[in-house]
């Protein structure tokens, strides 16, 4: 079993908005690394966790490092694999040799129930018509379960490429080949719902907006 080695802090430092580019979350951002940097772990957590939350996944793995170093809050392997999957699904580089240690230490048990809860997470942001969570549903089931389930990975890209999010067409393509066509035909079906689930509510608005400017022009 390996075992990770926090004798050196890695948090990602980025920063790079100009003046006129700054947001909050910027700032906040800027703040929980200036509170590392000073040995201030507890407001540093606290804030990663807010920004984290909001699906910030430069602060996903910030909260998850300093969770499992147990810098700022007590260790918790199990909500740091939770923060570091996240932010692996969310292109951190630095996350999946996280995960990997993590996963190392974690029981089986745990790994499984930790897996549900993300993706119980990205549902509720597919639930919230999040854009960027389709691809990373997507990945969910390509990089973060135990075996590839090449199923439910075409359906989510399939759903991404409609809508047209870069990069979904060259991977869902990728991931039909690894498909038998009956398989291929049911996942179309499976995505076609999917991608109707979530552009329903835009659709009904949508509506609603007709109706409600035909009865002002009427009026």
């Amino acid at each position: 079993m390996r075992h990770i080695g926090f004798c050196s802090l890695f948090i990602i430092f980025l920063y790079t908005a100009t003046s006129a580019q700054v947001t909050e979350s910027d700032r906040l951002f800027k703040m929980a690394t200036d509170f590392v940097k000073e040995r201030k772990y507890s407001d540093a957590v606290s804030i990663f966790r807010e920004l984290a939350k909001n699906d910030e996944h430069d602060a996903q793995y910030n909260l998850a490092f300093l969770i499992s170093a147990g810098k700022g809050i007590t260790k918790n392997y199990s909500e740091a694999l939770f923060w570091a999957f996240l932010s692996q699904l969310g292109k951190i580089e630095k996350a999946e040799e996280l995960t990997e240690d993590l996963i190392d230490i974690v029981p089986e048990k745990v790994l499984k129930d930790v897996r549900e809860k993300v993706l119980e997470h990205l549902l509720v942001r597919f639930d919230n018509r999040d854009r960027a969570v389709l691809t990373e549903l997507g990945d969910f089931y390509l990089l973060v379960l135990e075996e590839q389930d090449f199923e439910n990975a075409y359906i989510w890209y399939n759903v991404a490429s409609a809508l047209g999010i870069e990069n979904s067409s060259d991977i869902r393509d990728k991931v039909e080949k690894e498909l038998e066509p009956d398989t291929i035909v049911k996942m179309q079906e499976a995505s076609r719902k999917r991608y109707e689930e979530f552009t329903e509510e835009t659709v009904i608005e949508s509506g609603k907006t007709k109706k409600t400017m035909e009865q002002e022009y009427e009026s």
